[in-house]
């Protein structure tokens, strides 16, 4: 019995511990990453912002090269409207809008229900 009444108190005590280490701890953190590219704003920005040039980078378009793509309007400009369709669960389905170019510094996009 006495074997068992140390375990206890050698678990409360480990557990009293990580509560006050959990009082000073940091509640809040940010994580930051910066990817630094040699090429003029221009040049960037003006590949960034066209929808078409997504696939180069994305992610789920790998995953489906095969992938159903729609688009209708002017690439890079606002109400440029960009659909996929995909049988890979992954890559799912769905549509995307450039609502706002901020030339050089931004580009806004949204979700549209087109089709």
């Amino acid at each position: 019995m006495n074997i068992f009444i140390v375990i206890i108190i050698v678990l409360s005590g480990i557990l009293a511990l990580l509560l006050l280490i959990g009082l000073f701890v940091k509640k809040s953190y940010a994580v930051k990453r910066e990817v630094i590219i040699q090429k003029p704003l221009t040049t960037v920005f003006g590949y960034i912002k066209l929808l078409k040039n997504q696939d180069d980078f994305s992610v789920w378009a790998k995953l489906d090269p095969d992938m159903k793509k729609e688009f209708k309007g002017i690439d890079g400009t606002p109400g440029f409207l960009s659909a996929w369709d995909s049988q890979n669960k992954n890559a799912g389905k769905g549509e995307q809008e450039i609502l706002k170019v901020v030339e050089g510094e931004r580009v806004d996009y949204g979700k549209n229900d087109w089709k």
